[in-house]
């Protein structure tokens, strides 16, 4: 399920045209979402903390995604297993 309320108000406050009326019947979601990373990145400039994510395709991304929720895991397993061996002593 999309929210699209945040992006609808986001998009209202960047430019004066984009009513809600108007980006539902008139555009698809890939414009809007185009629209709107635009607007932001000209009204702040562009994210440097996030180097090069935007020319990444999908798959790239979703591997980044994956291996951050390997790391993640692991880096959970790691705590638990200090607290269990805290707790309990080695095994």
């Amino acid at each position: 399920m999309i929210h699209l309320g945040r992006l609808f108000v986001s998009m209202a406050l960047l430019y004066p045209w984009a009513t809600k009326e108007y980006l539902l019947w008139e555009m698809t979601i890939g414009q809007i979402i185009l629209y709107h990373n635009k607007g932001i990145e000209m009204k702040y400039g562009k994210s440097e903390n996030t180097p090069g994510l935007a020319d990444k395709s999908y798959n790239e991304l979703k591997e980044i995604r994956d291996q951050a929720k390997e790391l993640a895991e692991k880096e959970k397993s790691d705590a638990l297993k200090a607290q269990y061996a805290t707790k309990y002593g080695a095994v």
